[in-house]
């Protein structure tokens, strides 16, 4: 139909001006809400442009009755019109079009700024289904903005589509945690063939084009830049290192010692122009080969010989699991602006590595668990093998010989290959591109006129005869049946296929019997991982030499000879065997196959089972398990045409169409292979039967002769279960790669995966791996609980009665609503959807899918669920979804409001292994490499407590389940700092110094007490004007003849004020009165009438009450009325003390007995946040009487505060259960004393779609003379909501004179604790005490404990010249009381701008009682692997590192002594004894050095930046000054010293 374009601009008032389309119903008559149609010019219908570049489609969202344009015309929001360049008051064609025709199959989101969990992503994802989409569309969702990026449809990308249910959704992030590690090994000062220094490639190349296309792309990523290195030493023995090195050094599977290197360049910065960092790296690269190979050089020491190791042998897995262990806390320090994480490693090497098995093992599943994205950047040339490519270390060596490299290609890593520009145009006109780099050795033979020999086989040499294993052998038991069937037909089987091979040779010569003989006459074969070949072993002799493994790539090789992998083979002395030994070893073996053991051999009773060994030039030959770990991120990347998973930066040089036949060969079966493979098919559809697992007419249909049809990418039992295949292309599945479908030639040329660098992608929501019946009942245990959420909750039985009643009892969730929230919390936690699986009436089908279909027990070609049927129909509609994550699945299904909960765990659970690992590391602003240690291990997913949090949600975290640290929830802590410091805006301008901070006026801290009353009153969403907190007073006239406060003695007559022995009832009328009354609190839901606050009425109490002299008159006058029943805690609590503070309290009639107020609420705690103010003023307003509440003298208390318990003082039994999220806290004694817990409402607007909820956790006590925390835990809620209620706080704080600044869990991040981040720690700033005394000691004529004291008042006099005040209010236990802070948490500080902490480390050791334990691991082995779980053993005190489990305390036990578990202060007593001992430490104690830990706070982005804080030039400012005080430049720490003394009894 044609009709007449207009196009009206979007008006966000106007409902039907936000419409993308209106249209007339009367003009297409049969269009209806939700059609899609298509619009284009007529002159495009038969131009040259295609279909998917020209034409617009549209959704019809609503047919106004009211929308009666004068013509018949289509109206389309404006921007969309320019966007598709349809113009305006032109005809256009508008037609309907079948969703299913422009359905798309992958769209890419992207949004920028915002944290998206994965369950938002979810959601934001079933908003977008069955909508229309175009390129740079808008989308907004529950305060969640994106944009569409990409399009994909049938292999081509699109400009516009419908997105259907099975659409797959990406998202990617362009404001993501990038950590960019360099790799400093020896070819980093080489040349490339081009002649561009690897380094400079890297650096002026890619680093260069990377940060471009960021500012292009308006990329604002949260980037970390490090350095690392791998330094081998030249010794035999550890005694040949000085005892300052022995702590770090480490010793390889090769006997090799070495120590590695880690240069933080960058840490946590965000910046819009990255282009300054490029200088950095120049000048660090020029002295860092230097450096760090003479770091431990010191006069009198000798230091064996360092080298720099090659990119292959370097640290290239334990840089991956560092950055590991900090993304894996992604739940920890949670920012609102960012989301993504990925790890990028730049090597100069080709992407091959040498690697631990284990720590491999350790590596991959940690990755694939987490999500994390980890591109690897190779600078050198890529190689004719498959990359990237890890080779095992040989822990058999010197024990067997070995023929052949063990390597494995890891599926889970992305690789690219970077090409400079040079070398581009050198080659843009070449029609031969070299691949590898020529050895310098020919160039050198080339100069002296002289051709390099050719490498010369020695053929039937004496070492070459030894024997082999028959390989074809085991190819042929592939296809081996399962251990259920008969093994005695199986063995028939073997023997007729053993006796077709021996056929074969019969024409030949006699069996191969060395390995030349082999070696000429080898061919090309199939391997899978899980081949086994038997190995005998070594009868050691002194005068035997043992080969080593053959290196990769070695020049003795032939490239026949890579291009067939070789096993093991035991080395027997010559001489050794006799003739009977000789013809064994002449026999051709079979191994590998646990039917055919070659145990009867008199020799083999020891031997040792290895695997298959991987040919990196032909990974398309080998075979493997499909499991969900390999699909894990199939649904990030786009098909071709063809349905196959592609990446784009790997280019085909040539079209495979043209070599269909060459690619869809099948493999040649023998006719008992072909027997063995029906056989299985009877075997299992028998046990099928018994089992009772479904429906065996499912496989009626397979063909007797589509086992010949069998791809080699699939193993019998996934290939034959679904019957026979389509589309032979489909059914490829290759080990290389991260998309497992697109196939590694030599031809493939890899460039640069710029889209995944440049905005990554995010772990996908869906997947299509579900086990077959067969292993899901054999490989998996079935556990299952049931939830009847609507039974949880007495709120329809028992509603509530009244407003304030609805306030505090949460109406329960609908079993739905629970039910899509276990859905969204297991997506959180990294579980994925398993996609495409419905419920259709009374059985559980797959849908097929034109591209892909879903696939049970293998890829994605096969359909059945013939296991997953249902025995009955069932009356109700159920809802099912599958989920995985590894190898857990879980299956949710809901009947009415019965949810059951199906886990399959594997029968057979992966061991839990531990790798500790040291190091050494230079931090920002640090000058030396300090040693580090941290520990790697995979986390057991099967131990997370499910049931826990599905009961969490089912009772909204109220009650026994309560937020627990198993659970993983996420956490943000705030500080709230005073603002408004002039020195700080003096510093800002230019001022030199920084000691410049001075203490607050008793009148600005009264403002600040009085300011933090309104934000509290904001945080509990109180609604007050500030006629309402005005304090009347009757003696106005009075007050204003006295400007200097109420002279003493109180000159006023008794019958006009209130006195200290006042009748209770008088002193409430008083306080009651409207003229001159208290200030109250209006009305509020959830707050009965006339209540007031304690802090507030100090002051009336002070003008009306003769004798007052302080808070704690107030307080005890107050008491006396709660005492006598005139007064009551707003909760209703009778056992509820007053306390000075934010705390609420209303009046009540003492005689009736029906009063509101008297009934106790015990709900009140949970949704108010009240807090004890710890006064420190000496002035308040025009008065001058002390506010002291431990004193009646006017003295002034420090931030100490109180003793007495809040806990007691409110009612609280501590000993017991408590209410809410307190419960768990208080009995772990995780937070006690200083810490309370409430409640927080994080969607009072409802924009949410669900309901949302979470809890804060904040200081129990408040002085204006140090931060106040507040820190906010959640499971249900959605991130851009909560952020912007925090943000909301930000803004309303500057109002009240703060600033509510982000700051990590960890401020410093110790290297020996527990989920620290390895590569941060804080820097030690040594106080030079010899400037003040001669001596190097000061306070000598006290005791200990009174010169401990002294100093630390001295430190602390230094820092808050700085500005620098303490972090917490110090509050003592009682000591009948638990308490969770110690004394060694009292002494830390932030910097008022809330940018920088300080930690005062006292020195009651004046010496550390402790010397470091060097390890005296043997050599040859590696750190050790622990394969029990983590935390199973004891703690015992070891004399290795290695040998350590982790503590609870500490990220690996260090081991001191007799110390196994330290305490934090002894942690950092030992970290600061590092950083200052320059000498030779053996024999010697270390001295515990005065002085201060610094670190800074990375989570201060720009987005919290203001006039308040300063910026990163402030904070430089204020280190350097700082440290030049403490080194007593120019005098200035022994000019303040006389000061202090002067000042202070000393």
């Amino acid at each position: 139909m044609t009709l007449k374009l207009c196009v009206h601009k979007k008006v966000p008032s106007n409902k039907q001006l936000c419409e993308e389309i209106l249209i007339n119903p009367k003009d297409i008559p049969n269009a209806i809400v939700g059609d899609v149609v298509e619009i284009y010019h007529p002159e495009e219908e038969f131009s040259t442009c295609t279909f998917i570049d020209s034409r617009l489609l549209l959704q019809i969202r609503i047919l106004p009755e009211d929308y009666q344009p004068k013509d018949t015309v289509v109206s389309i929001e404006q921007t969309i019109a320019t966007a598709f360049q349809l113009k305006a008051y032109k005809n256009v064609i508008v037609s309907k079009v079948d969703k299913d025709n422009v359905s798309v199959d992958l769209a890419e989101v992207l949004f920028k700024d915002q944290y998206y969990s994965r369950s938002d992503m979810n959601r934001l994802r079933e908003s977008m289904v069955n909508t229309c989409v175009y390129l740079n569309k808008k989308m907004e969702f529950c305060e969640m903005r994106a944009q569409v990026n990409e399009l994909w449809s049938r292999g081509e990308k699109v400009t516009c589509g419908f997105i259907s249910k099975d659409t797959r959704v990406v998202f990617r992030s362009s404001t993501s945690v990038v950590h960019i590690f360099i790799q400093m090994s020896s070819e980093m000062w080489e040349f490339d063939i081009n002649g561009d220094l690897y380094f400079e490639k890297a650096v002026n190349g890619f680093l260069t084009d990377l940060y471009a296309k960021w500012k292009e792309q308006n990329c604002l990523h949260d980037v970390t830049i490090v350095m690392f290195s791998r330094t081998f030493y030249d010794a035999q023995t550890r005694d040949e290192f000085p005892q300052y090195m022995q702590e770090c050094v480490q010793q390889d599977y090769a006997g090799r010692f070495y120590e590695d290197f880690y240069r933080i360049v960058v840490q946590n910065e965000r910046y819009e122009e990255w282009t300054g960092t490029i200088k950095q790296l120049r000048k660090i690269f020029f002295e860092y080969r230097t450096r760090v190979l003479n770091y431990h050089r010191r006069p009198g020491h000798r230091v064996p010989d360092a080298r720099n190791s090659t990119a292959t042998e370097g640290n290239f897995l334990e840089t991956l699991n560092m950055t590991l262990n900090l993304f894996e806390k992604y739940y920890y320090d949670r920012n609102f602006d960012r989301t993504g994480k990925v790890a990028v490693v730049i090597t100069p090497g080709a992407g091959v590595f040498e690697v631990d098995r284990e720590l491999t093992n350790i590596t991959k599943q940690r990755t694939i668990d987490c999500g994390v994205g980890s591109d690897l950047v190779c600078m050198g040339e890529q190689p004719l093998h498959a990359a990237p490519l890890f080779k095992f270390h040989s822990r058999t060596q010197g024990m067997m010989l070995e023929v052949g490299d063990d390597y494995n290609v890891p599926h889970w890593m992305n690789h690219s290959f970077y090409s400079s520009k040079n070398q581009i145009q050198f080659y843009s006109n070449k029609t031969f591109v070299p691949r590898i780099k020529i050895p310098p050795e020919i160039f050198e033979k080339q100069e002296k006129k002289e051709a390099p020999p050719e490498q010369e086989i020695p053929y039937n040499t004496e070492e070459d005869n030894f024997p082999i294993v028959d390989y074809d052998e085991y190819d042929a038991q592939v296809w081996k049946l399962p251990k259920t069937v008969n093994s005695i037909s199986y063995g028939k089987k073997n023997r007729s296929y053993h006796q077709s091979r021996a056929e074969r040779f019969s024409s030949q010569s006699r069996p191969p019997q060395t390995f030349v003989e082999a070696r000429l006459m080898h061919s090309a074969r199939t391997r899978t991982i899980s081949d086994n070949i038997s190995c005998l072993p070594v009868e050691k002799k002194p005068e035997v030499d043992v080969m080593q493994a053959i290196s990769f790539p070695s020049s003795s090789s032939t490239g026949d000879d890579l291009s067939t992998s070789v096993g093991c083979y035991p080395v027997h002395g010559r001489g050794h065997l006799d003739s009977s030994d000789e013809h064994v070893l002449g026999a051709r073996q079979v191994a590998g196959s646990a039917e055919s053991s070659v145990s009867h051999m008199k020799y083999l009773h020891n031997t040792r089972r290895h695997r298959a060994l991987i040919n990196p030039f032909q990974p398309s030959k080998m075979q493997f398990k499909m499991t969900s770990n390999r699909r894990r991120w199939i649904h990030a990347f786009p098909t071709d045409p063809h349905g196959v998973a592609v990446q784009t930066h790997h280019v085909q040089t040539y079209s495979y169409h043209d070599n269909t036949e060459e690619e869809f060969e099948l493999c040649d079966l023998t006719e008992e292979t072909i027997q063995a493979a029906h056989q299985a098919v009877k075997a299992r559809n028998k046990k099928r039967a018994c089992r009772g697992l479904g429906d065996n007419s499912d496989l009626s249909n397979v063909e007797e002769g589509a086992v010949s049809r069998v791809s080699q990418s699939h193993d019998l039992g996934r290939s034959l279960y679904g019957g026979s295949f389509k589309d032979p292309k489909h059914q490829r599945s290759f080990m290389w790669g991260p998309t497992g479908e697109q196939e590694w030639t030599a031809e493939l040329s890899t460039g640069v995966d710029w889209k995944s660098l440049i905005m990554p992608a995010s772990l996908p929501i869906t997947t299509d791996y579900f086990p077959d019946p067969v292993s899901l009942n054999n490989e998996y245990v079935e556990s299952m609980y049931q939830l009847l959420p609507d039974s949880n909750s007495l709120y329809y039985s028992n509603p509530p009665e009244s407003d304030d009643e609805k306030y505090y009892r949460k109406k329960p969730l609908s079993a739905k609503q629970v039910f899509c929230e276990m859905i969204s919390q297991r997506l959180s936690q990294g579980f994925q959807l398993i996609k495409m699986m419905r419920n259709t009436g009374s059985s559980l089908t797959l849908v097929a899918n034109t591209s892909q279909r879903v696939v049970p027990g293998s890829s994605p070609q096969v359909s059945h669920m013939s296991g997953l049927k249902r025995c009955r129909p069932r009356e109700e509609t159920a809802e099912e979804v599958y989920l995985s994550i590894g190898r857990i699945f879980h299956k949710l299904s809901r009947t009415g409001s019965e949810i059951t909960v199906t886990r399959y765990r594997p029968r057979h659970q992966n061991a839990q292994l531990s790798y500790n690992y040291r190091y050494r590391f230079q931090a920002p602003d640090s000058f030396n490499y300090d040693v580090s240690w941290s520990e790697f291990h995979n986390e057991k997913l099967e131990n997370y407590n499910w049931n826990y949090l599905d009961q969490y949600i089912c009772t909204q975290g109220e009650g026994d389940f309560g937020l627990m640290d198993s659970l993983k929830f996420w956490r943000s802590r705030f500080f709230i700092l005073p603002c408004n410091n002039p020195a700080t805006k003096k510093i800002s301008e230019g001022h030199q110094r920084c000691d410049i901070y001075e203490e607050k006026t008793s009148s600005e801290l009264k403002q600040l007490i009085i300011g933090f009353t309104r934000y509290l009153e904001i945080l509990n969403k109180m609604k007050r004007t500030a006629v309402t907190r005005q304090t009347n007073c009757i003696h106005k006239e009075f007050l204003d003849k006295n400007p200097g406060g109420i002279p003493m003695p109180d000159t006023r007559p008794d019958e006009e004020v209130l006195c200290m022995t006042s009748p209770s009832d008088k002193v409430v009328r008083w306080m009651l009165d409207d003229v001159c009354g208290i200030p109250m609190l209006p009305k509020q839901l959830g707050l009965p009438h006339k209540c007031f606050i304690s802090a507030e009425i100090v002051d009336w109490f002070y003008y009306h009450v003769k004798g007052v002299k302080s808070v704690k008159h107030v307080m005890n006058l107050l008491q006396r009325l709660l005492d006598d029943g005139y007064i009551v805690h707003s909760s209703g609590n009778p056992d509820h003390k007053v306390l000075y503070g934010f705390y609420l309290y209303t009046f009540k009639d003492p005689k009736s007995k029906n009063d509101p107020a008297s009934s106790f609420n015990t709900l009140f705690q949970n949704d108010w946040c009240e807090v004890v103010f710890v006064d420190t003023i000496k002035e308040v307003g025009p008065s001058y009487v002390s506010f002291s509440l431990d004193t009646m003298e006017g003295d002034v208390p420090g931030p100490s505060g109180p003793t007495d318990d809040w806990r007691l003082q409110t009612g609280l039994n501590i000993w017991g259960q408590t209410w809410a999220q307190q419960s768990e806290a208080i009995y772990l004694e995780s937070a006690t004393l200083l810490h309370k817990y409430v409640n927080v409402d994080v969607d009072p607007q409802c924009k949410s779609d669900r309901p949302e909820w979470a809890t804060a956790r904040y200081h129990a006590y408040y002085s204006p003379l140090c931060a106040f925390e507040l820190q906010v835990q959640w499971m249900v809620a959605t991130g851009q909501i909560l952020g912007d209620l925090i943000y909301n706080w930000a803004r309303k704080a500057a109002s009240c004179g703060f600033h509510l600044l982000p700051v990590p869990c960890d401020p410093f991040a110790l290297p020996s604790a527990i989920d620290s981040d390895p590569l941060r720690g804080p820097i030690f700033i040594p106080l030079k005490v010899a400037a003040i005394d001669q001596h190097d000691s000061i306070f000598v004529e006290y005791d200990k404990s009174t010169r401990e004291q002294k100093l630390l008042q001295f430190q602390e006099a230094i820092i808050k010249r700085f500005g620098f005040i303490e972090s917490s209010v110090r509050v003592l236990a009682n000591r009948n009381t638990k308490s969770s802070q110690g004394a060694e948490d009292y002494h830390q500080y932030v910097h008022c701008t809330g940018g920088m902490f300080i930690i005062i480390e006292d020195t009651n050791l004046a010496k550390a009682n402790h010397q470091p334990i060097i390890e005296t691991r043997p050599i040859g082995v590696k750190p050790v692997i622990e394969s029990q779980p983590i935390n199973a053993k004891k703690r015992e005190n070891n004399s290795s590192l290695g040998n350590l489990p982790p503590s609870r305390n500490m990220k690996s036990s260090v081991s001191y002594g007799t110390l196994g578990k330290k305490s934090f202060s002894e942690l950092r007593k030992d970290y600061i004894a590092r950083q200052t001992s320059q000498l030779d430490c053996q024999n010697v104690e270390w001295e515990i050095e005065i002085g201060f830990l610094w670190s800074w706070n990375f989570m201060l982005s720009r987005r919290w930046r203001s006039g308040n804080t300063g910026d990163e030039t402030f904070q430089d400012n204020v280190l350097r000054d700082f440290r030049a005080f403490c080194s007593n430049e120019d005098d200035r720490l022994y000019e303040f010293w006389m000061e202090y003394k002067a000042q202070n009894i000393i």
